[in-house]
């Protein structure tokens, strides 16, 4: 696997483990209703005009939501 490859997806694997313990806390918003990740975030999709930065950031962010959350099963 080519090293930088493998370096984005140890940050990335990071990155979910650092994240997925705050996906499971309730938190109360000033509004009183309860909020968690999966219950709030939805997948992003990107464009051909995003940069390849912005793109990497949604990436990682599906990426989240695929693991901790379940999206794209069926």
């Amino acid at each position: 696997m080519h090293s930088q490859k493998r370096s984005r997806l140890a940050k990335l694997s990071v990155l979910i483990l650092a994240a997925t313990p705050s996906m499971c806390q309730t938190t109360t918003g000033s509004g009183g209703s309860e909020l968690t990740f999966c219950g709030g975030a939805r997948p992003i999709y990107w464009s051909s005009k995003d940069t390849t930065e912005t793109i990497g950031q949604v990436k990682e962010h599906n990426a989240v939501g695929k693991v901790a959350c379940g999206w794209g099963r069926t």
